[in-house]
């Protein structure tokens, strides 16, 4: 099996070329917008599309006589110019192709890998979880836990911890209680002199988050005295988008396309108080092997989503053999549940820097913490009882004494009968 892209100008157009080409049962991977265009990411089975390929070349006709005659007068000196320029073309084209769609599978893979423990390990749990019997002002806060995207263990331990209590205002600082000693550290320095990497996965907002810092600095020690580089970025419109955001600024930005390139600039950016180096999200720890070669005294920071599950943080932040100075946390106000983050920052003791939100070059957020995430997360929880009968209280509804499905007060769910 292996990837193939598709552009088309919206997503109907898109599927229907999709489908036409890899028939009906095509799977779609990904759906985004690229250059104003529709991009399919589809999943193609080699052996289908090497038997549609065959037939397709059985049943078309062959090249007309004009063509051929056309193709034969023209200059042999033009048609092998033509030859060599165009797989050069094509192959760095079909290397940024290849590489995004690495990425894509590689992350497909390790959240298939994070849904097959978190299933086995609920599967362990379900039956402990079963016998749990809260009482009737813990029971929103019990259906919050299991509909929060809490990971399993972290829900196991946080139900251990409120299950004999009485109050759910009691439940909750339980709850703070219990992860913000794990959480508790100071926040690290956001970049003000140096040299400073931004890494992490694509999409996560590093082009963003590297011109939110270099506004926030331009505004404390000059614009002058600080520059951005963006470093082997082969997205469509990367380096189109820091030239916008630093002309926002007012500082200069400069493009490195290969370690000699980025060692001329560090040279010459030498004199500058602050430099920003903004790296893709594809093969990131080749590129920052790379930049930590030319220069050791750089500074990495990894940013990441709010929302991120723990198969991205554990493949960003765990994985790599790199040591990160600061965490970064970005789209804050998407998401209200951060609890994977939460629980992966329980067991480690990286710190976080700044966080951001919205998509302004102002949206920064320098007092961001771990426990004004947890703060945040816990206060989504319902805190008020959904509205029930009292337990010693009869249902009234007309002369219905005689029906043998009568409510009655003890029964734990309900309507009771001969029939359950």
């Amino acid at each position: 099996m292996e990837l193939q892209r598709i552009l088309a100008p919206d997503t109907r157009s898109a599927t229907d070329k999709a489908t036409a080409l890899f028939g009906q049962d095509v799977l779609v991977i990904s759906n985004h917008k690229v250059n104003g265009q529709t991009e399919l990411v589809i999943a193609v089975d080699l052996d289908a599309q090497l038997s549609l390929v065959q037939k397709d070349r059985a049943i078309r006709p062959p090249t007309d006589f004009g063509n051929q005659l056309a193709r034969l007068q023209q200059p042999a000196g033009a048609t092998q110019q033509t030859s060599a320029q165009e797989p050069a073309w094509r192959a760095g084209e079909n290397e940024r192709d290849y590489l995004r769609s690495r990425e894509i599978v590689d992350m497909v893979r390790d959240e298939l890998a994070a849904m097959r423990r978190e299933f086995s390990l609920g599967r362990q749990t379900s039956a402990w979880q079963a016998g749990l019997t809260p009482t009737p002002e813990l029971a929103p806060l019990f259906a919050s836990l299991a509909e929060a995207g809490m990971p399993t263990g972290l829900r196991t331990l946080l139900l251990d911890t409120i299950k004999n209590m009485t109050s759910e205002q009691e439940a909750l600082l339980a709850i703070k209680n219990q992860l913000g000693h794990s959480l508790a550290r100071p926040s690290a320095p956001m970049p003000q002199k140096g040299i400073h990497l931004i890494a992490g996965p694509t999409g996560a907002g590093k082009t963003l988050m590297t011109a939110r810092i270099a506004s926030d600095a331009a505004s404390k020690i000059g614009q002058k005295n600080v520059a951005i580089i963006n470093y082997q970025d082969p997205r469509f419109g990367a380096w189109s988008q820091t030239q916008m955001l630093s002309a926002q600024i007012g500082s200069d930005c400069f493009r490195a396309d290969d370690p000699d390139t980025l060692r001329l600039l560090l040279n010459e950016l030498s004199q500058r108080s602050l430099i920003l180096i903004d790296t893709p999200g594809v093969q990131m720890s080749a590129r920052i092997a790379e930049v930590l070669a030319l220069c050791p005294s750089c500074t990495c920071h990894a940013i990441l989503p709010a929302d991120s599950s723990s198969a991205t943080l554990k493949r960003i932040l765990q994985t790599s053999a790199i040591k990160w100075q600061s965490l970064m946390v970005s789209k804050v106000d998407e998401s209200s549940q951060p609890w994977p983050l939460l629980e992966f920052m329980c067991h480690n003791s990286l710190r976080i820097s700044i966080g951001s939100d919205g998509d302004h070059i102002s949206n920064l957020k320098s007092d961001l913490t771990l426990d004004s995430l947890l703060c945040k997360a816990v206060a989504n929880f319902s805190q008020v009882a959904a509205p029930a009968i009292p337990v010693s209280t009869e249902l009234q509804v007309g002369d219905i004494s005689s029906s043998q499905r009568v409510f009655k007060a003890g029964a734990p769910r309900g309507i009771r009968g001969p029939f359950n």
